[in-house]
């Protein structure tokens, strides 16, 4: 807290030293079973943290485990803070437990509750982010937390803070509640506008007034004599009530697919060139307007990967988070890495939205398609089995404009319950502040 802020005259700012104890915890070697093993001493993480009541832990570990390690059981009520990665989550303990050392822990405070510290350590979370150090994870020590300073007024004032800011907090998480309730109907809408999509309902009416067929497309563009080695996926197909006229097809049968490579990073003169590169990481149901990353006219060429033109759609196939299963249409020329695949719709009379959207709709079915035991991951032949509905290229065109049309009326919305979301969580600081500054 800044020293020049307008206090109550009988509050006091006292070093963090003098109201808290700090402790962390410790890790058991982890490639001693008996230290883990049967254990059934909730040892906790910072995934653990929740910044509220913690009452269960991913790990546990054993009586073993505990003694030849600098873990320590800490009671229920003690207040737990962040200091890798996360910096400056919270909890409080609603379970003894122990930690890891990537936790600190109150092992005793003086003239502060409980509760008063936790909302205090949330007001000043953005300060512990800034003072973090190291590369791509950032940290802090406990000599950090050890320097900071802390307002302190009489308990009974701490007391009446806190029930405060849980009065106004309540107010506020209710609201947000009802906009996370609306993101989600926002987020069911979309599916079933999907669905309906690819179930020909959306186009209905167009249908029922032009005789296109779509085999006679179909036949137009279609590889003749297609075998698929891979059709272990077909059990995830998504459920689809097509019309009579529509063919289910797979991608092979009518697209060439292409996985990607990445030149020699040890060659300096295959990189930072003139050619976009897409990465799996930049595949996330987006169109592509640039890459992080560029390659050279050597690195295309002493490289697996090839150039494919606007349209193209991408598929990412490797990533445990949300990666895997997720596309993109290129809306420039690029090559890309072997995470990705390349789909060469563009190189066809058919709409490649087309293939977004029901790749989009086909999401979690695609990504149960694959396979591996550590990471699982897509590959060439697996995108070449999975199935589409495919209609006419005029349908096709019909069937994205009405998809679009009613997205963007989503969009829209979404866009309107984004700000008071943000506002929110400004609003939770705003209050915190005022609190600690004697002004609610």
């Amino acid at each position: 807290m800044d020293k020049k802020t307008a206090l109550p005259s009988h509050w006091e700012i006292k070093k963090m030293t003098e109201v808290v104890t700090w402790g962390s915890g410790g890790t058991p070697k982890a490639t001693e079973k008996s230290y883990y093993e049967n254990g059934t001493i909730p040892w906790l993480i910072i995934g653990d943290l929740n910044d509220g009541i913690v009452n269960s832990s991913l790990s546990k570990i054993t009586e073993l485990g505990l003694k030849n390690s600098s873990a320590k059981m800490i009671p229920v009520g003690t207040l737990l803070v962040a200091m890798y990665g996360s910096i400056g989550k919270l909890g409080i303990t609603g379970i003894e437990c122990c930690t890891n050392q990537a936790i600190a822990f109150a092992k005793e405070l003086h003239g502060v509750t409980t509760k008063y510290m936790f909302y205090y350590m949330s007001m000043i979370k953005p300060k512990l982010i800034s003072m973090g150090k190291g590369g791509t994870q950032k940290n802090i020590s406990q000599s950090v937390l050890k320097s900071l300073d802390v307002v302190v007024p009489p308990i009974p004032e701490q007391e009446c803070i806190v029930s405060k800011i849980e009065e106004l907090f309540s107010k506020l998480d209710a609201s947000v509640a009802e906009l996370q309730t609306a993101k989600e109907k926002l987020k069911v809408y979309r599916q079933a506008v999907l669905k309906e999509a690819f179930e020909g309902k959306l186009s209905e009416q167009w249908r029922g007034s032009h005789n296109m067929s779509p085999q006679d497309d179909f036949l137009s563009i279609c590889k003749q004599n297609q075998s698929f080695k891979d059709t272990s996926g077909d059990e995830n197909e998504i459920a689809l009530d097509l019309p009579a006229t529509w063919l289910k097809v797979r991608i092979g049968d009518v697209f060439d697919v292409e996985v990607g490579a990445t030149p020699k990073r040890s060659i300096p003169e295959y990189w930072n060139g003139d050619i976009n590169w897409v990465s799996s990481g930049e595949v996330h149901f987006n169109t592509i307007t640039e890459t992080k990353e560029r390659i050279t006219e050597s690195g295309l060429t002493n490289s697996s990967t090839n150039l494919h033109p606007a349209g193209t759609v991408m598929l990412a196939m490797i990533g445990e988070g949300k990666t895997r299963g997720q596309a993109a249409i290129l809306n420039i020329v690029a090559a890309h890495n072997q995470n990705t695949a390349a789909i060469l719709v563009s190189k066809t009379p058919c709409e490649p939205k087309y293939i977004y959207y029901f790749l989009l709709l086909n999401y979690e079915n695609t990504r149960r398609v694959g396979s591996g035991n550590n990471q699982k991951a897509l590959n060439k032949e697996r995108v070449r089995a999975l199935r589409f509905p495919f209609t006419s290229f005029e349908e096709q065109r019909v069937i994205v404009e009405s998809i679009e049309s009613r997205l963007s009326i989503c969009d829209s919305i979404e866009q309107t319950i984004g700000t008071p979301l943000q506002q929110a969580e400004a609003l939770r600081q705003s209050i915190l502040k005022q609190a600690f500054e004697g002004r609610i």
